[in-house]
């Protein structure tokens, strides 16, 4: 009698049946899935420079900027390649620093702006008719990164940094900014 009802329970268990309500089905919320990044409506080749981050500036590109030492490559993360100017004093001490970033596969401008949205600097423009996003990680800091879309899942990413800014570091932007539209100009458009 015993294993007799244990079977009875045990076979009400496994058939699926309940006696409670069903749970609502997950629906998911248009207005949260569409990006705040715009889309881009002329596509670069980032892919094209991802192995020559230091073509990027031109050498009278680097001397308007007022950087005065040779471009410095090196390898980031996730495969990317970056590329390193500055300026130093007869000293040594570095007084402005560029560096470029390409992403050839990667949302970088929608996870930057997830992330970075609440810093005190943040803003969401364009350069160049490009979405980009525009920050600083601190209100006293002289550094401000621009991070540009060029096409989709392929993005640029410039930091400038000035120490000469120290006392008006809001700056550090519109430098950043213009920095950022000439390496734009230096991408190919995809044919």
């Amino acid at each position: 009698m015993i294993v007799a009802s244990s079977i009875i329970v045990l076979a009400s268990c496994s058939t699926g049946t309940s006696t409670g309500p069903r749970p609502e089905p997950v629906r998911s919320d248009p207005r949260q899935a569409a990006s705040p990044i715009p889309p881009v409506n002329n596509p670069r080749d980032v892919a094209a420079v991802a192995h020559r981050t230091c073509d990027l500036l031109t050498s009278e590109e680097t001397k308007q900027f007022g950087l005065d030492l040779p471009p410095t490559p090196s390898e980031g993360l996730f495969g990317t390649m970056y590329c390193t100017w500055a300026k130093t004093t007869p000293e040594l001490y570095t007084v402005r620093r560029v560096s470029v970033t390409v992403f050839t596969n990667n949302p970088t401008l929608e996870v930057g702006y997830n992330q970075d949205r609440n810093r005190p600097s943040f803003q969401l423009t364009d350069v160049l008719g490009y979405p980009a996003l525009v920050s600083r990680p601190t209100a006293d800091s002289p550094s401000c990164a621009v991070d540009i879309k060029l096409a989709n899942r392929q993005s640029v990413s410039i930091n400038y940094e000035s120490r000469e800014l120290d006392n008006n570091p809001q700056q550090s932007c519109e430098v950043a900014k213009q920095v950022a539209a000439a390496v734009v100009k230096n991408v190919p458009l995809k044919s």
